[in-house]
């Protein structure tokens, strides 16, 4: 009877596992990025406090890279920036601002990157 339950158990699991389709981050990425127009994209530099490692870099990049309207993120702890892409018509600084400080770290100012 523990044998059965056991196996029933473990096919539970693999089917369970099997069914759930997520989407892949590069692809929810890719359909982001094709819904931006270009037209539309400012690139701002971020100055950030806080960040030490490259986990902080990715917790800012996947922080702000959340946000409806972001087209790339690139943290650096070394430079204490986080210059981010995005279509200025779906998304803006105080936005980011919070997302990076409901990660424990601060924003602080901005500037425009120009082209």
């Amino acid at each position: 009877m523990k044998n059965i339950l056991s196996l029933l158990f473990i096919a539970f699991i693999i089917f369970s596992c099997g069914t759930q389709q997520e989407k892949s981050t590069t692809e929810d990425l890719s359909e982001t990025i094709q819904s931006i127009d270009p037209a539309k994209l400012e690139t701002i530099e971020i100055a950030v406090n806080g960040m030490t490692c490259g986990g902080c870099e990715r917790t800012v990049q996947t922080a702000v890279g959340n946000l409806p309207g972001i087209q790339s993120v690139k943290a650096s702890h070394l430079d204490s920036t986080a210059v981010v892409t995005f279509d200025k018509t779906k998304a803006n600084f105080e936005e980011m601002k919070v997302a990076i400080t409901d990660k424990g770290y601060q924003a602080l100012d901005f500037k425009v990157i120009e082209k």
